[in-house]
């Protein structure tokens, strides 16, 4: 297949029935290093994902699976959580994870899927409450966290994460252990780097980012977000039509008076202009 390379391929990329998980996440990695080798990247998912099929075969169980595939990945190439920076935004761009050895949950688990994919293992990535997580071996297989290098998770492990995020009272439900669909990865990876970008008040970065979840239908939130940062960069013109939509599509957003004081501050400095 020919693979989108370009930026503003990621939302034609959903389009696409032969485009992966990680092909997005390359667009993304390429927003904050253009000159990114793609090629490159997906030659060392091919290495991994040889050296894992190399000790599998079709009777295979999902605990062998599993426990090659964590081997490959987190014992020999070296992959692990970054405990120490996890707000750095490296961790979120699958090639300097693969060149540093460091992500977060999302971009562990997208390498997870590629390598799993390539290998012929069956790997979901799962959209759980504040860190995402994989499951091997379909509906029934087993649950692991990317995140500390793919140890299975037991229903009392997940309880314990589901509480870490949402309250002492929170259950695991159906929902939480879905599976994402390739947009739902990607907001995921996007609305991380946002997050990150705007505790650095890198209003550069996060407008980018915000641009990249408005291509992807993320919501109206986006818009409002790539507005404000466009507003604190000196782009008033667009940022006032951001958010001037926000406004028009949430008339009761609880942050109403905010953006519209924001949008008084864009419309006056454009229409000067």
């Amino acid at each position: 297949m020919t693979r989108p390379t370009s930026i503003g391929a990621l939302r034609s990329l959903l389009e696409s029935p032969l485009a992966t998980v990680e092909d997005g996440a390359l667009i993304i990695a390429r927003d904050a290093r253009p000159s990114l080798d793609l090629a490159q990247t997906r030659a060392r998912l091919d290495a991994l994902a040889d050296a894992t099929s190399a000790r599998l075969d079709r009777s295979s169980t999902i605990q062998e699976q599993l426990a090659v595939l964590a081997d490959v990945l987190y014992r020999t190439a070296g992959l692990r959580g970054n405990r120490a920076d996890y707000n750095d935004p490296r961790n979120s761009y699958v090639p300097d994870v693969l060149e540093r050895r460091l992500g977060i949950p999302v971009s562990l688990a997208v390498i997870i899927s590629a390598v799993a994919r390539r290998a012929g293992v069956v790997a979901d990535i799962l959209g759980f409450p504040g860190h995402v997580l994989v499951r091997l071996g379909g509906p029934n297989g087993a649950i692991v966290d990317p995140f500390d290098r793919m140890r299975a998770l037991a229903p009392a492990d997940l309880r314990e994460l589901v509480r870490r995020v949402l309250g002492p009272s929170a259950e695991v439900r159906a929902a939480h252990l879905e599976p994402l669909d390739m947009r739902g990865v990607l907001v995921r990876m996007l609305t991380n780097l946002r997050t990150i970008h705007e505790q650095r008040r890198d209003h550069r970065g996060a407008l980018v980012v915000c641009d990249r979840l408005v291509k992807l239908d993320a919501g109206v939130p986006a818009r409002r977000d790539r507005g404000l940062h466009a507003l604190a960069l000196g782009a008033r013109a667009a940022a006032a039509a951001d958010l001037a939509f926000y406004l028009s599509a949430a008339p009761q957003a609880p942050d109403r008076v905010d953006v519209e004081r924001a949008l008084t501050r864009a419309s006056e400095t454009a229409n000067w202009n």
